[in-house]
């Protein structure tokens, strides 16, 4: 049953990641300049001038941070899959899967109205995925620390 429910938790992910790319440009390009206006607002709100931020580099490090952790999260959500599953090589299977994936979703972006498929896009979701593995790999390793420091 385990195995089942992490593997739909994969699809379910998947397919967030498939509709957010379905949206049209103008449709996504309106969202992430309302979260640059609210992080605009909340830098403004902590004193520091909005003058000294580039609204553009901002937006463009927002919406690449997002892909990155939406295929962080995608990696994770693989990794334990495959391991249920019983995969010798959960992590590389997991990245691999990822990467592909990203490919795939590129090139679905060709379909959707003001969008188009991006290499280097593959290339940031694939880092993303990266970043997953290394997250698990910094948390697999910190409890067994934590647990030769007390004994």
């Amino acid at each position: 049953m385990k195995k089942a429910a992490a593997w739909g938790l994969c699809a379910a992910w998947m397919a967030v990641i498939f509709f957010m790319s379905a949206m049209p440009g103008e449709v996504s390009g309106e969202q992430s300049g309302t979260l640059v206006n609210l992080l605009l607002g909340a830098i403004e709100a902590v004193g520091i001038s909005q003058e000294s931020v580039n609204p553009a580099l901002l937006e463009l490090l927002l919406r690449k941070g997002a892909h990155m952790a939406e295929y962080a999260v995608l990696f994770l959500l693989l990794f334990r899959a495959l391991r249920l599953s019983g995969v010798r090589r959960p992590g590389l299977t997991a990245l691999l899967l990822s990467a592909a994936y990203a490919a795939t979703d590129e090139f679905h972006q060709m379909f959707s109205e003001g969008r188009g498929p991006s290499p280097v896009d593959v290339l940031i979701d694939t880092a993303g995925a990266g970043v997953g593995w290394g997250v698990l790999m910094l948390l697999s390793k910190r409890p067994k620390a934590l647990s030769k420091e007390e004994g």
